[in-house]
């Protein structure tokens, strides 16, 4: 008898924690069993809330007054759920997280509640971002500057469209760039894109036509692109640079996927694609070009297979500032060979195969640890001959133990094997170790420890602030010099933070003063670097 009541209360208190657990997924009020959606509401604000203070100052409404706000049918478009679909909570969430993606808006929640009917009406609330860009940035690192300026909008006229002309001044070289996309052309989840970009020494034109995998439930992607591009290249003989030419490169691909059955669990997708690939050679007047490179034309026949489980958690103050970040935990691989046989008629060159590989996991312990690592290796197999081998680990930790404080730790090392002498692995003030302009060579090892400060979100609803004091080691060098800790240079330093908090992406800006412990071979060990984006790790420049 006593074992019959433990049974049964058992399977009472599983019972229970079952409906606790579809209860806590939509509200008190969603029923037991599920239901069909009755409504879909949308509730669309602009950037500003000009009922309640502060932002119901002049200037706030002056902001919005100059802000496109985003059309209802562009947010339809986003809903993986219809009125008469049986509710899904995956989906409404995976929907949060597409919209949330997009570069027009800053925060989205969907809220279910369970009506008298027995049906589900569902709330669609989003939050616009700023995306009426008056371009005015200045980057400094490595003891070089570079500005940009120009006008940018990531929403014309409401309808998620991006239109964009920029500037840029590098050190040496100025370029203007211009860009248009539309992913709802024609009304459709349709993406069209074009842009070109000309500077005294190259042009890109790019134009491209896609249907994208945009969600879990789609069953097939699509997609064409053409490119032209011409730059001027330095030649080698080994690794000794010996002059320039002038490198055209042509492109033409299509491509197809498909899905291996739809589940807002995981993706699991494969997909197929061609790729007409031309480049030629010619002299720059006035230059000595060096030995001359062979043009060569390759038809590449492109595989990929994808497989990634679908376990995202919500977390603020760890990459951004006071936006939701949506971090996957689950585990993805990405697999992805272009092959171009050296079949006369097909191939002025000779055979190649490029294979690639990505894995990505992450985990978690309770909300104070948080781990997310990373694995990547390409190749380029030329007629057997082996070449551009890069083997790359990431792994990035962050520990919370005080509010508005994150403690980020970062490891990296790739290694390289006969990498092409333009394109070797570089590291400096740019990419993670501040205080060092440039290291190059086929090996690359990082570590980084940072400790955010998120000083105060939303001051006078525009900005976020935020503080970091960090320690930075790492090195490149070149297969000549064996592989020794010693050699490592070192760094430490403090920054200022500053992100917008209008915007889509809440990526800050970092201004940040190191001092270098080893010789940086400079006139100062102090350095200071103005760059966007995060100095490592996941989202990093």
């Amino acid at each position: 008898m006593d074992l019959k009541v433990r049974h049964w209360a058992g399977r009472a208190i599983l019972a229970a924690l079952t409906q606790l657990h579809a209860t806590a997924s939509l509200g008190e009020a969603e029923p037991a069993h599920p239901s069909l959606i009755g409504s879909i509401t949308l509730d669309c604000h602009s950037v500003f809330d000009t009922s309640v203070p502060p932002e119901n100052g002049s200037l706030y409404q002056m902001a919005n007054g100059l802000h496109w706000n985003t059309r209802e049918a562009v947010i339809r478009h986003e809903l993986l759920f219809m009125v008469g679909d049986s509710y899904d909570s995956l989906l409404v969430q995976e929907t949060e997280r597409n919209l949330r993606h997009l570069p027009f808006i800053r925060r989205a929640d969907c809220i279910a509640t369970a009506n008298s009917s027995g049906t589900i009406d569902v709330m669609v609330r989003t939050y616009d971002a700023w995306t009426l860009e008056v371009v005015a940035n200045y980057k400094r690192a490595g003891g070089y500057s570079s500005w940009k300026s120009g006008l940018a909008d990531h929403n014309f006229l409401g309808g998620g469209k991006t239109l964009s002309a920029v500037f840029t001044r590098g050190d040496t070289v100025s370029s203007m760039a211009f860009e248009w996309d539309d992913p709802y052309l024609l009304g459709r989840k349709l993406n069209y894109s074009m842009s070109a970009t000309a500077s005294r020494t190259s042009r890109r034109y790019s134009v491209g036509l896609s249907r994208p995998f945009y969600a879990s439930i789609v069953r097939s992607a699509l997609g064409f692109s053409a490119t032209y591009a011409q730059d001027h290249v330095r030649t080698f003989s080994g690794e000794i640079p010996l002059g320039s030419v002038r490198k055209r490169t042509q492109e033409l691909a299509v491509d197809y996927g498909i899905a291996l059955g739809t589940s807002p669990y995981r993706n699991r997708h494969l997909t197929f694609g061609l790729l007409h690939h031309r480049v030629d050679f010619a002299a720059i007047p006035g230059r000595p070009p060096g030995p001359m490179p062979d043009g060569e034309q390759l038809e590449f026949l492109n595989l990929g297979a994808e497989w990634e489980v679908l376990d995202f958690i919500e977390e603020r103050h760890i990459q951004k500032f006071s936006h939701v970040e949506d971090i996957n935990l689950g585990f993805g691989a990405l697999v992805s060979v272009a092959w171009a046989p050296g079949l006369h008629g097909l191939s002025s060159t000779q055979s190649q195969f490029l294979p690639s590989l990505k894995l990505s996991k992450g985990f978690r312990w309770t909300s104070l640890l948080l781990l997310l690592l990373q694995a990547q290796y390409r190749s380029t197999y030329t007629d057997g001959g082996n070449s551009n081998r890069i083997a790359s680990l990431d792994a990035s930790a962050f520990v919370r133990r005080v509010p508005h404080q994150t403690l980020a730790l970062h490891a990296a090392f790739d290694h390289g094997w006969r990498l092409d002498p333009a394109e070797p692995l570089s590291l400096g003030e740019r990419n993670g170790l501040r205080g060092y302009r440039r290291f190059t060579g086929d090996r690359r090892l990082l570590f980084n420890i940072e400790d955010r400060i998120f000083i105060r979100d939303e001051v006078w609803s525009l900005v976020d602030v935020g503080a970091a004091v960090f320690y930075d080691s790492g090195y490149a060098w070149p297969p000549s010099i064996p592989l020794r800790f010693s050699s490592l240079r070192r760094s430490v330093g403090f920054g200022l933070r500053l992100a917008p908090s209008r915007s889509s992406n809440n990526s800050p800006g970092r201004i940040d003063l190191a001092y270098a412990l080893d010789d940086n071979s400079s006139g100062s060990r102090w350095s200071l670097s103005i760059l966007g984006g995060l100095p490592f790790g996941p989202g990093s420049n």
